[in-house]
């Protein structure tokens, strides 16, 4: 069954509008639950639709692509990709889905499971009664002097992108890290989608996302996936995200930090399992 795509007005001066991909659940007894993806930087709604099919047999499935992420339309404007813009942004969403407190769960993956956390603690919208998380993190150990980069003019910007690219590319191949690809990967991104707000996203939401000493106030039941070996998200460092009682962790035998990547399947599984243990 074809995936539906919606745009969705959450802004309007600048205009931004998001894209939404819907998948209906194919299963009748499932048809109840319904699943938001948050993809993480640099992805969007093509990188992310076979993890939302893997979930149809078990639930609907609904790829929001937010601002300045695959083909959402936003604007050059600086100061409208923080992290309360977001936050606004996501309850526009959830809303126009028609989803009220408790009726829906969230599955946000690395930058977007910062996203759903920020929104959870908050968020003034609709709740979710289970969280779903791809290697979380409770902040991102940015260097002290990553902000500056907002105010180099975007030509130069470009070629320092290009630099530190090429940098670190050869970093993770000289170190064996496994993460080379990766790299590349990002750099296809980058060209193929808008840079310019995927930086501010960077500048604005990363540098300032950090729900340390937080994690108590996540008060619904959240199920982590990591990989094996992650050279970006130690997994260890999700167990402090193991305050609720029904809270589980899943290792994904993979060194990618794109832990669902091949792995939609085993992961669609492991999430339909989790849900019928809640009884949800």
């Amino acid at each position: 069954m074809k995936e539906e795509i919606v745009f969705v007005k959450t802004r309007d001066d600048p205009e931004v509008k998001i894209r939404l991909a819907k998948f209906p659940a194919l299963k009748k007894e499932f048809s109840h639950r319904t699943i938001i993806l948050v993809p993480g930087w640099l992805n969007a709604i093509d990188v992310f639709s076979p993890m939302a099919k893997a979930l149809q047999p078990f639930s609907n499935a609904v790829i929001y692509e937010p601002r300045g992420f695959g083909e959402s339309i936003s604007a050059h404007k600086k100061g409208i990709y923080s992290i309360e813009e977001y936050n606004e942004e996501f309850a526009t969403v959830i809303n126009s889905l028609g989803l009220k407190d408790k009726e829906f769960i969230i599955l946000g993956s690395c930058s977007g499971a910062s996203q759903t956390f920020t929104y959870f603690l908050d968020g003034k919208g609709p709740k979710p009664n289970i969280l779903l998380a791809f290697h979380p993190e409770e902040y991102y150990n940015t260097p002290f002097w990553l902000p500056i980069l907002g105010w180099i003019p975007t030509f130069l910007m470009k070629i320092i992108q290009k630099m530190i690219i090429v940098i670190y590319r050869f970093y993770h191949k000289v170190r064996g890290t496994g993460e080379s690809p990766t790299v590349t990967w990002s750099e296809e991104r980058l060209k193929k989608n808008d840079d310019w707000c995927l930086r501010r996203f960077v500048l604005e939401f990363i540098v300032k996302y950090d729900i340390r000493g937080r994690q108590e106030e996540i008060n619904v039941p959240l199920q982590m996936f990591v990989a094996g070996k992650d050279h970006f998200v130690k997994p260890e460092k999700a167990k402090k995200f193991l305050i609720h009682p029904d809270s589980d962790i899943v290792q994904i035998v993979t060194s990618l930090h794109r832990v669902h990547d091949g792995n939609e399947e085993e992961i669609a599984e492991k999430i339909n399992g989790y849900l019928s243990k809640l009884k949800i």
